[in-house]
């Protein structure tokens, strides 16, 4: 279970979803502490993610334009439970559940669902 002030880690390829939803969860008390904008940049800020103090993960399932397969969001969500096995990720694509992750919320919920899974997660 993570904190009610969780420490984050968000993955997001789209600019401005990964904006409103960092700022809401702000917003909402937890503590955004790095982003990645793509499976490559994701996979390079793993491995400091406990150096950091990330408990919580929000981990999109698409990153790249041209694969909606969910696949990237797998691969990350995979990778942090491998490196990182008390991390809680949050799969948190448009309606297709990222399979790794240990809750999935989808954006059509909104940030205050998003904000609400983080802090019951």
């Amino acid at each position: 279970m993570s904190p009610e002030k969780a420490v984050v880690f968000f993955v997001e390829d789209d600019d401005d979803s990964r904006e409103v939803s960092t700022e809401f969860l702000e917003m909402s008390g937890h503590h955004v502490v790095d982003t990645a904008r793509s499976l490559e940049e994701a996979l390079t800020k793993i491995p400091n993610l406990d150096k950091k103090g990330v408990n919580v993960a929000v981990v999109d399932g698409n990153l790249s334009e041209w694969d909606a397969s969910g696949r990237d969001g797998e691969r990350v969500a995979k990778e942090i439970k491998n490196q990182h096995p008390n991390i809680v990720v949050i799969g948190h694509a448009l309606s297709e559940p990222i399979a790794a992750a240990d809750v999935n919320c989808t954006k059509f919920e909104g940030s205050s669902k998003l904000a609400e899974t983080v802090t019951s997660a």
